[in-house]
């Protein structure tokens, strides 16, 4: 009988596949530079604690391991040279997929028709945001043996076991086998749910970020930054939100004691690394919050975690003043709309007038913040629209982060979508899963490329020509080196190239400011850029002004 021993883990590239359709519309394009994978990391540890047979494992992060000094920003078909040479050289008798984005599913394909060409006996594991959301999906589209559906780690042990005919009692009295999909003989799929279980985080041992190839990463790409969890899971019910179904409506917390470890440890093996807290509602309990920043504090360990986002509601003026002295520079909130009949309507369920607040605390604290937006929603106005524009002009974060709505299998706004024939895409084509390329809810008042050059065009507005860090040359200097990192990952950026070049002159740098105005010119001689360009530069505005008049002035 064949023993299934040596075990493949990749995560899959996050990007969009070389070979899917392409919007050429640059409003479209976004920097790529992803984090190593938690999700490999974790499993990684996970197994590595609780097997109790001899397995040989091996982990691949293909959005990390294509990078390379002289590839920065990344060629995406870099990926697919990636992928095949891993396949093709790696030894294994599993090979475990991870995959985000339901976008992604091409990956999934090319990574499959591969490993059965190179390794025709071996058996497929697909896990991740794509499969968990459409199992039956990745089962009816992929040759794969299982699919595993939400947390995933102990049940891709289970999975190993059942494929070597071994039954861990231990295991499965403590992590019920649950959460999966198969295909069975006769062709039919069968789901196997979680029943109800999701792991207790005392029992989730750290990442093992020593089984990816980390320091190449951070040598390459100039980054680092590791994820780490502190909880898993969601007390909330918003519209839009799939992540309770991976992680569950009950918050569960790591021990405080166990997390603040964690971060030394990390710190011990990678002293110059940031902390990127990926969780979801962090600061839903104030008392493990306080408990776990108080010990970040006592132990020295400042300047470390970056939150990946706070919830409005449970953030108040002595939080604040925690996280800032942990060393925390930078605060992220979801507001998503500044229409109150959206929140309403959405779920959402945030008083503007607590929003408004807080941004007069981080004023007062004079620490930055960013906020993210979205536009879009089934049945959302123009005017509601609008309403979201206007708190964001009033708000005046540093960076506002916006996306168009896009309802994800699943959820309550997908099936109400689908039931008002709201849904103005194909939901059988699994590209469609993507806000930046396709069309996403039906709307009399409004459609996709509206919403996109709306969007860009408050981004331009916002974010850059009058982004409040240009009122002071400390902040100006934060918001320079900002646009200069961005840079790197959209070099065609031409309104960035403009703002640099006005800064450079606000800082006498004539040569700089020389090169960058230079370099927009050139740049708005290419046709896709000018179409997305050109009508910035008839704004009134200070920055714009100075950029035309330079342009002029070289023309004479």
């Amino acid at each position: 009988m064949k023993q299934y021993t040596s075990i493949l883990l990749m995560k899959l590239p996050y990007c969009t596949h070389p070979d899917a359709k392409q919007d050429n519309d640059y409003r479209t394009k976004a920097p790529f530079r992803p984090l190593p994978s938690l999700a490999l990391a974790s499993l990684y540890s996970f197994f590595e604690k609780y097997r109790t047979c001899e397995y040989k494992l091996q982990a691949v992060d293909l959005n990390i391991e294509a990078y390379s000094a002289s590839s920065i920003p990344i060629n995406i078909a870099q990926y697919q040279n990636s992928l095949a040479k891993y396949i093709r050289e790696s030894i294994y008798d599993v090979l475990a997929l991870s995959v985000t984005f339901i976008f992604n599913a091409r990956w999934v394909q090319e990574a499959v028709e591969l490993s059965r060409k190179f390794h025709p006996q071996a058996k497929i594991i697909v896990g991740g945001g794509y499969p968990t959301l459409l199992p039956e999906r990745v089962l009816q589209k992929h040759d794969v043996d299982d699919v595993v559906v939400g947390e995933g780690e102990a049940t891709f042990l289970h999975i190993i076991n059942k494929y070597n005919n071994y039954t861990d009692k231990s295991l499965e009295e403590h992590f019920p086998f649950g959460g999966y999909a198969i295909r069975d003989s006769s062709g039919h799929i069968q789901m196997f749910p979680q029943r109800n279980y999701f792991l207790d985080m005392r029992d989730l041992p750290p990442p093992r970020w020593d089984c990816l190839n980390v320091e190449k990463y951070f040598a390459n790409s100039g980054d680092m930054t590791l994820p780490i969890e502190a909880s898993r899971g969601c007390p909330y019910n918003c519209s839009f939100c799939s992540t309770f179904i991976s992680w569950g409506r009950k918050i569960r917390y790591k021990p405080v004691d166990n997390f603040v470890q964690e971060v030394y440890d990390v710190k011990q093996k990678y002293p110059n690394v940031n902390l990127s807290v990926v969780d979801d509602n962090m600061t839903f309990s104030k008392e493990w919050i306080t408990q776990c920043l108080t010990q970040i504090i006592s132990r020295n360990l400042t300047h470390t975690l970056t939150p990946g986002g706070f919830s409005v509601k449970h953030l108040d003026e002595e939080v604040i003043d925690l996280w800032i002295k942990a060393g925390c520079e930078r605060f992220h909130i979801a507001v998503e709309t500044g229409s109150p009949e959206m929140q309403k309507h959405i779920r959402k369920n945030i008083d503007l007038e607590k929003v408004r607040q807080l941004v007069s605390i981080f004023r007062k604290k004079n620490v930055s913040f960013n906020i993210l937006w979205m536009v879009g929603f089934p049945g959302e106005t123009l005017k509601q629209i609008q309403e979201t524009f206007a708190l964001v002009r009033e708000l005046r974060a540093f960076l506002n982060q916006f996306s168009i709505v896009l309802p994800y299998p699943q959820t309550e706004l997908f099936n109400q979508a689908k039931e008002q024939d709201l849904l103005a895409f194909d939901e059988e084509n699994l590209e469609n899963y993507d806000r930046r390329k396709a069309d996403c809810v039906k709307s009399n008042e409004w459609d996709h490329k509206q919403l996109l050059e709306m969007i860009y065009d408050i981004n331009i507005e916002t974010n850059f020509l009058n982004n409040p860090f240009l009122e002071t040359a400390e902040k100006m200097d934060y918001f320079l080196a900002y646009l200069e990192n961005l840079l790197i990952k959209l070099p065609d950026h031409v309104i960035a190239h403009i703002v640099v070049g006005y800064i450079q002159k606000k800082k006498n740098n004539n040569d700089k400011r020389n090169f960058h105005y230079n370099r927009g010119l050139s740049l708005l001689r290419d046709d896709t850029l000018s179409c997305t360009f050109k009508k910035y530069l008839k704004w009134d505005h200070e920055i714009i002004k100075d950029f035309n008049s330079f342009h002029q002035s070289n023309e004479s």
